[in-house]
């Protein structure tokens, strides 16, 4: 999968061959892997992707909404 990550601060960040996304929100928590199904939402919590390499933990917390569509995982967070 892809990962798009958009902020003010750092602009547009790419990161490819991930193999699971992990969102802790509020009122979920999702696990999405490889050809997961369309969808949009909003993240109130932590996301962490898991890369070939290692983990790598965006942030412990943030307010940011995503769309994930053809193993692309695009998000726009917040005030960062």
């Amino acid at each position: 999968m892809i990962v798009k990550i958009f902020t003010l601060k750092n602009g547009l960040e790419v990161y490819e061959n991930v193999n699971a996304i992990r969102i802790k929100s509020k009122e979920y928590n999702l696990l999405i892997l490889k050809d997961y199904v369309p969808m949009i939402g909003e993240i109130d919590g932590d996301l962490e992707f898991e890369l070939a390499d290692g983990n790598k933990l965006i942030n412990s917390y943030i307010k940011a909404y995503y769309v994930i569509e053809n193993n692309v995982f695009s998000v726009l967070i917040e005030g960062v």
